[in-house]
């Protein structure tokens, strides 16, 4: 009769280990001297790899030798656990011919049989370590024993420190434990905390102690080393015209924009549950809506427009419109798992009548989220230096006659370097003439002004066809040059003929420049100055003032102003709660920060942003 026999001896980790082959590679000893040791430890050293083989166990990740190789880093924030599944046993497999004994796994526990196909009812049976290496270290079974560990961890569980290891001691000799990733939702370079995108977690594996290895080595305390397959998640955003890409452009009211979007998306083993792209453009612009306006590309494969939905809507607070473009589940499951996935979005949008002038820009934001299967969303956007703007310009003159009088009704033409018209629309609510239309004449206000809005840099020239009575055509065309000096900040200057004109900065300064004739002397009272008097010549004035003639707020005021306006402060309020809150009023290095610092702080650790944005948008829209 056949029977089981417990006994001392050295013999083994079940490696539930798979090379290219998905082979079992564990070796085992049927027997080795007597151990001294009464518990056994593991300690798991995790890395990461990029080769798309990083869940494999082998030989050599259990001999004590770590691996080695730049591709190679330790890595964080990793949790393990493990769950005794059974008892080792020395059975009796004597014949009638001969006598001999052979070492088996008692399982004693029915959920681990069924997480690797094996029958409930045949807990508390014995089985070869060949049989459970297979049944561990089937692709098949994989996710269900990492569910198993999972649920039935209980506290036995840790995570890989700043070395990358995770140790766990005081573990029964003879037991049978299987062990697993848990979690590796947080994985982090042990170099630098940078966050890492794992595609591929380890496979679980079994192990009993004590084990000896393929060198006949027997030891209590053994060392694993384990990796993970990684990706890199990753979203860029370009303008392009013709042959070049870049991330600012200036533009007139009416004209097409087109836009560059390309991302990466790591894939894990487990597969692609959903991806989304969501696009935020300014007020000023206006998404094109036309079926060719969106191209989507994987690699150099153009994607069918049935595996993804575009939407747009408005925001009623803030006007501006957000584009989403959505992948269907049945598209994201069918991406290759356990890869990057490269893809290449273009669109198009028009700068429209409610463009912003100046340095501050028509924003364009994108943010790229998705998900794999069983892990939460992720979310990650631009870098917040490479912020995509479209830059235009205005300008404001004033007819007069003589001495203080204005002239209303008079006609001009509006027409570019090249002599040709740049034709026009006129804003009823503000005057304002934006390019469009199908005319090129501009016409002075009651006020005798003309407000032109949304040019591009370059030279203009306004020909005078029509003036009041008693008043003669001016011979020439009134030369206006638009100059942009930074097309990183928008900066630019202005001219009208020789003069240098007003320009009004983001943020809330003026500048003035004032030429008195020879001979003269005047009065000059600039806005919350005291008054000059100043003899001929030309000046040039550039002051702050407490009143902001536009924007009294951006994405760079200090958090000390803020603070002081209620209006700020509700909005500060409303959608960043945490820096109104958490800001120590009395750290003037932490009042002198402003939004701009948080966002990119927020950013710069994969955090949200979009709370960030909204603020500002709204802040830039108090006025005094």
């Amino acid at each position: 009769m056949k029977k089981n026999v417990l006994k001392k001896f050295a013999a083994a980790a079940l490696a539930a280990a798979t090379v290219m082959s998905s082979m079992s590679v564990m070796a085992f000893a049927d027997e080795a001297g007597e151990s001294a040791e009464t518990k056994g430890s593991v300690t798991i050293t995790k890395y990461m790899s990029t080769s798309g083989t990083g869940d494999t166990l082998s030989t050599e990740n259990y001999t004590g030798a770590a691996p080695t190789g730049e591709e190679y880093k330790l890595l964080k924030n990793v949790e393990f656990a493990y769950v005794k599944v059974g008892e080792r046993v020395q059975v009796d497999t004597a014949t009638s011919d001969s006598s001999q004994t052979e070492i088996q796994y008692t399982v004693t526990d029915e959920n681990f049989l069924d997480a690797i196909g094996i029958k409930k009812a045949e807990v508390n049976k014995n089985f070869t370590q060949k049989t459970l290496n297979e049944k561990v270290s089937s692709s098949a079974n994989k996710t269900k024993v990492i569910n198993f560990v999972n649920t039935y961890k209980g506290a036995n569980k840790t995570s890989t420190d700043e070395n990358g290891t995770a140790s766990f001691t005081e573990l029964d000799l003879n037991a049978l434990y299987v062990f697993a990733e848990t979690d590796a939702t947080n994985a982090a370079l042990a170099s630098d905390g940078s966050k890492v995108n794992v595609t591929k977690v380890s496979v679980p594996f079994l192990v009993s102690l004590p084990f000896t290895g393929s060198d006949g080595t027997t030891v209590t305390n053994l060392k694993v080393y384990p990796k993970n397959s990684t990706g890199e998640d990753s979203i860029d955003k370009k303008i392009v015209e013709g042959e070049t890409e870049k991330v600012t452009t200036a533009a007139n009211i009416g004209d097409t924009v087109n836009y560059k979007v390309t991302y990466s998306v790591p894939v894990t083993e487990n597969g692609l549950e959903s991806l989304v792209i969501t696009d935020t453009m300014s007020k000023g612009l206006t998404f094109n809506e036309s079926s060719d306006s969106v191209t989507v590309y994987n690699g150099d494969t153009k994607v069918d427009s049935k595996n993804y939905s575009v939407e747009k809507r408005v925001d009623s607070s803030t006007g501006e419109q957000i584009i989403t473009i959505t992948f269907t589940s049945e598209y994201c499951q069918s991406l290759p798992k356990d890869s990057t996935q490269e893809f290449t979005i273009t669109y198009t949008a028009t700068l429209n009548e409610k463009a912003v002038l100046g340095k501050t820009g028509n924003t364009n934001k994108v943010q790229l989220k998705y998900t794999n299967k069983g892990e939460d969303e992720k979310t990650i956007s631009p870098d917040p230096d490479k912020e995509v703007k479209v830059f235009t310009y205005g300008i404001d003159l004033t007819k007069k006659g003589e001495g203080t009088d204005v002239l209303e009704g008079v006609k001009f033409e509006l027409t570019n370097s090249e002599n040709q018209p740049v034709n026009v629309l006129k804003n009823g609510t503000n005057n304002f003439y934006t390019p469009g239309g199908t005319s090129n004449e501009i016409t002075t206000d009651n006020k005798g002004e003309i407000h032109i809005r949304g040019l591009k840099p370059g030279t203009y020239k306004l020909t005078e066809t029509k003036t009041n009575d008693g008043y003669v055509l001016l011979k020439d065309p009134v030369e206006i040059v638009i100059t942009q000096t930074n097309a990183t900040t928008g900066e630019a200057t202005a001219k009208v003929g020789s003069k240098n004109v007003t320009m009004i900065e983001d943020d809330g300064s003026l500048s003035f420049y004032i030429e008195i004739p020879f001979g003269c002397e005047a009065e000059v009272i600039l806005p919350e100055q005291e008054s000059k008097i100043l003899e001929a010549g030309s000046y040039d004035f550039h002051i702050r003032t407490d009143k902001d003639y536009r924007a009294l707020y951006s994405a760079d005021t200090p958090y000390e102003r803020l603070f002081a306006d209620e209006r700020a402060v509700e909005i500060l309020k409303k959608y960043v709660p945490e820096i109104y809150y958490g800001t120590n009023r009395k750290d003037q290095e932490a009042m002198n920060k402003c939004l701009n610092d948080s966002k990119t702080r927020a950013a710069l650790f994969r955090n949200p942003t979009e709370n960030f944005d909204k603020a500002i948008g709204e802040l830039r829209d108090i006025r005094a």
